[in-house]
């Protein structure tokens, strides 16, 4: 009978050892997903919205309109969300799986002129996140008894120029 005790109460420390270790894994999984996604929308944007006129003066000019609607259109495809609402540079995404909480993107693109050479350059921040949910049993129950904020972030900075 003590032996099946310790057996029990052995599962039970473990499995509360190993539920965080195997959340921290997931989060990781997540930020390289966000990550991941961020580029590869940054990458189709780009090809899509640089003005063909301007690059012909070497100049990486934005269609502002056409690179957040092409970055959004991406970032839902492989992420499996959907445009919920667009204000001016900041998009909210709703997810369609129920896997994510609701994604806030912030898109800043800003031109100047390199002094070297005279060439128009764009530079690209964009910064997404939001509040990360949790995917096992007792980090659900922490989440829903506690009010937590882990927020799930990512931000990246792109440099768009032409080369000759």
């Amino acid at each position: 009978m003590k032996n099946i005790a310790i057996g029990i109460l052995m599962v039970i420390l473990l499995s509360i050892l190993i539920e965080p270790m195997v959340e921290t894994a997931n989060v990781l999984r997540e930020k390289i997903i966000l990550s991941t996604a961020l580029s590869n929308s940054f990458r189709v944007a780009r090809d899509k919205s640089l003005e063909y006129d301007y690059r012909r003066e070497i100049d990486a000019k934005v269609n502002r309109e056409l690179f957040i609607e092409s970055f959004s259109e991406a970032f839902g495809n492989s992420m499996n969300l959907k445009l919920d609402t667009k204000y001016d540079n900041r998009l909210i995404f709703t997810s369609n799986d129920e896997k994510y909480n609701a994604f806030t993107v912030d898109i800043e693109i800003t031109e100047f002129e390199e002094n070297d050479s005279g060439q128009l350059v764009s530079e690209v921040s964009i910064r997404a996140e939001s509040k990360y949910k949790f995917k096992t049993k007792y980090l659900k129950l922490a989440d829903n008894s506690v009010v937590s904020d882990f927020m799930l972030k990512g931000e990246r900075n792109f440099l768009m120029f032409i080369r000759n």
